[in-house]
Formats: C-alpha cells, sequence, structure tokens
C-alpha cells in the first residue's frame, strides 16, 4: 500500500507552479492560510487519485484530500488523506473494504524523483475486511504453495500436507487440510479440520480457542495449535496484500458477519 503515494504524483502535477511559499511544518501549523483556490485543487486532487487508482485496482474508491496552501501542495506537502475502497483486488486477493488515512498531519513527498521519495515520517491508520473467498484466493497462490514446502519439511516424515482452504461460517473460521504420508503415502488424500479464531499477540497473529472434532481421535491441542500457526492463513493473506511490507503492525483481529476486520497503523520513515 505504500505505492500508493506515488499516486500523488499525478495530483501535483496538476497543480500550477506558484510562487515561492514557507512549507515547513512550524509555518503551516502556526499561520492562518486561505485562498478560494484551496478547495478547488484539493477536489482536483481527489479526482485525479480516484482516477489513478481505479486504473491501478479497477475498483472505485472515496477519496478525502486536504492540503496547506497551494504552494505548499506544489512542493509535496499535504495534511491529510484518507482513501476506502469496496472489492478491491491487491496481490489477487479480493478485500471486500479497505480504508486508511493518515495520522501525520505534516506528510511531505519529492514526486518529481522516480521513484518518489518520502520526506518526512508518516503514519497511516489502516482497516481492511477479509472474506472467506479472500483467504481462499490467498490459500490458491504460488507463494503459498512455497511456504507449505516448508511446512512440509518440518513436518517430515509424519506428514505432509497437500492443500490448505478455510471456510468461514457463524463467525468462526475452519481450516480444512488435505494431507497424506510422504513415505508410505494411500492412494487418496486424508481431510484435517480444525476450528479457531484468531487474536494478536505482541504484534503477531497467533491462533486461539482451536478445536478438534473428535472423530479424529484425542488429539493435542497444543500440537494442533502449532500446525495452524505454521500454516499461518491469516497472516500470510496480510502478508500477500502488503500491509507488513509497508511496516505495518497489526493491533485488531475479529470476527464479524463471517468477515475478518483487521486494523492497525502503517509506518513511513522518511529516506
Amino acid at each position: 500500500m505504500k505505492k500508493i503515494l506515488i499516486l500523488l504524483m499525478a495530483v501535483f502535477m496538476t497543480v500550477p507552479a506558484f510562487a515561492v511559499d514557507k512549507t515547513s511544518a512550524d509555518y503551516l501549523y502556526n499561520k492562518k492560510h486561505f485562498s478560494p483556490m484551496t478547495p478547488l485543487v484539493e477536489k482536483i486532487a481527489e479526482s485525479q487519485i480516484k482516477k489513478s487508482l481505479k486504473k491501478e485496482t479497477g475498483a472505485k474508491f472515496k477519496v478525502k484530500f486536504d492540503g496547506y496552501t497551494l504552494s505548499s501542495m506544489k512542493a509535496g506537502v499535504f495534511k491529510n488523506l484518507d482513501i476506502t475502497g469496496k472489492n478491491v483486488t491487491i496481490e489477487g486477493v479480493e478485500l471486500p473494504y479497505l480504508n486508511f488515512k493518515t495520522l501525520s498531519t505534516y506528510n511531505k513527498i519529492d514526486y518529481t524523483a522516480n521513484p518518489v521519495v518520502v520526506q518526512s515520517d508518516m503514519t497511516f491508520y489502516y482497516e481492511l475486511h477479509l472474506s472467506e473467498k479472500s483467504l481462499n484466493d490467498a490459500l490458491k497462490s504460488a507463494e503459498y504453495k512455497k511456504s507449505l514446502q516448508k511446512v512440509n519439511k518440518k513436518a517430515y516424515p509424519l506428514f505432509m500436507v497437500n492443500d490448505v482452504r478455510a471456510k468461514i461460517k457463524s463467525d468462526k473460521v475452519y481450516i480444512i487440510m488435505d494431507y497424506n504420508f510422504p513415505i508410505n503415502p494411500v492412494g487418496k488424500n486424508r481431510t484435517f479440520m480444525v476450528s479457531t479464531n484468531f487474536n494478536v499477540v505482541n504484534g503477531l497473529i497467533k491462533a486461539r480457542d482451536v478445536a478438534v472434532d473428535s472423530a479424529y481421535g484425542n488429539m493435542s491441542l497444543e500440537k494442533v495449535t502449532n500446525l495452524v500457526n505454521l500454516l499461518d492463513p491469516l497472516s500470510f493473506t496480510l502478508d500477500l496484500v502488503n500491509v507488513r511490507k509497508c511496516d505495518g503492525k497489526v493491533e485488531c483481529i475479529k470476527i464479524e458477519d463471517n468477515t475478518f476486520k483487521v486494523s492497525g497503523k502503517m509506518y513511513v520513515k522518511a529516506q
């Protein structure tokens, strides 16, 4: 999601050149600024961001953009940015809902550089929703197949997981695994299913309230929980849509209306 900042280039290129103005945080915070042109330029900025995001993702977004002065916007400084999208596809994963907005009120980028250079520390709040389809989109990816290979190396020679899929029902997630035996394989894969939920522990996503149907016999819940954490379907999905790649922090996870609702903060350091 850090790449969305790059789309601001199109915004500032639409702003005509103006006389040099002070753009420091102290100046912009402590002085009153008014220009009849500022709301117009902000609307132009919102429109350009919407068009760029539409081109990038194919989805429609609501955008709220706030600047300080015309000259500071021309210099790459903005106050607030709030972006909301529905049914957004990122890296092959469809997100029913996505929102991110700046928590830092002074944000500066050099949009003339390629790639764009971040010139001030920025903090963003994000919230995204993951449906059953979102999880399964991620679990079908080639990247997740690589993750399974790592799990199977640890599980060898006891078993080998061939497929993982998820189902969300009654605000619980069911993880269904097809497995076989690497040393003495059977003709048809066997299936194992657990129900679980997730919470955040010290910034990490961990399985909780893991339950196994009695049909599978008496199994150690600790071992099953460790397996669920190794398979890591939720963390992997979030990683795939770039939350953690943006130096993000997950703060809250909950299931409502059979949808994972995840929120937290993203941090972008000045370069």
